[in-house]
């Protein structure tokens, strides 16, 4: 099942064939593990509660694995016929295998935070003291400026008066107070909100800029992503495998299609009592790549041009 195909199909084939679709489905396993760390580590980070993180984390583990396994399956050679189109053919499986790396470097990052975790730490403290200080800096500044404001008024009511109410004075004294307590506050305030912040995705920034060996994880965990594509496209066309897959597929197809023409005959029989068969179009049904040519009925079809249609048109106008 992990391994992306049909087990009985794969019970049929030889030894290599199986060993190779053993491996597969042990690299899907450790990327159902790998996702479910990824995942788990993630979602605990973010809701900050490490029971929640454990269902969420199996369920996206098992949702990116099914997607892996689907694009697996897509990667399969086709034994039905088709009209072969090579450029059409290498874009799409690019476009798999680029969608592949992608998830792969997502699931990544997470673990590479988990890896480098203590040294995480001590840049994500550093990042959270200099925040803290810039914005103490420029709280300090704003609240000063407002502050001098207040304490100019105050010198010119002196200078213009020679002498201030004090009543007056206990207002603006009361003012400034006010502000410096708004400003100790907003201040620590910052502090516990910077503190309770795990700049999760700052700290995966910080990260990849200062150490640039995490991307060995992230490259290793694309290998383990692309090993098991590349154990699949590279089975031949040729083999036991193949053969016997292509075989069960056409059967079954064939089968549903003769099926299908025999409900279409008796729908007709016994609803309006005439008898139909189905009309086949084509010389290879059901998979229709080469359609009947009459050359009877060509060599005495007419075909008319544009300038005839129009003339047609009009005349009836």
């Amino acid at each position: 099942m992990l391994s992306g195909d049909d087990y009985n199909v794969v019970g049929k084939c030889d030894k290599s064939t199986q060993h190779r679709f053993t491996a597969i489905g042990v690299l899907v396993a450790c990327i159902f593990v790998l996702c479910f760390i990824s995942c788990y580590f993630a979602f605990t980070k973010l809701f900050q509660n490490y029971y929640t993180g454990i269902p969420i984390g199996l369920f996206f583990a098992w949702m990116i694995t099914n997607i892996y396994l689907f694009l697996l399956y897509t990667l399969s050679k086709t034994g039905f016929p088709y009209i072969p189109n090579k450029p059409a053919r290498y874009v799409a499986t690019t476009i798999r295998l680029v969608f592949i790396a992608f998830i792969a470097i997502v699931v990544s990052k997470p673990i590479e935070s988990l890896v480098f975790s203590k040294q995480l730490a001590l840049e994500m403290q550093s990042f959270k003291q200099d925040k803290i200080e810039r914005y103490e800096k420029s709280t300090n500044v704003f609240f000063a400026d407002e502050i001098n404001i207040i304490k100019d008024i105050i010198a010119q009511q002196k200078v213009l008066n020679n002498v201030i109410d004090e009543e007056q004075l206990s207002n603006y004294n009361e003012l400034i107070r006010s502000k410096e307590e708004e400003r100790d506050r907003l201040i620590k305030s910052m502090r516990i909100l910077v503190g309770k912040s795990d700049y999760y995705i700052q700290g995966m920034i910080i990260l990849n800029t200062k150490y640039p060996i995490c991307w060995a994880i992230t490259l290793f965990g694309i290998i383990i992503f692309i090993i098991p594509t590349y154990l699949k496209i590279f089975i031949h066309k040729d083999s036991i495998f193949y053969k016997t897959k292509h075989y069960i597929e056409s059967y079954l197809v064939k089968y549903e299609y003769e099926l299908f023409k025999e409900k279409y005959s008796e729908i007709f029989r016994y609803k309006y009592g005439i008898d139909i068969q189905y009309t086949e179009c084509y010389t290879d049904p059901p998979f229709n790549t080469k359609r009947k040519i009459d050359k009877r009925e060509r060599a005495e079809r007419t075909v008319l041009t544009e300038d005839d249609l129009l003339n047609s048109l009009y005349a009836k106008v």
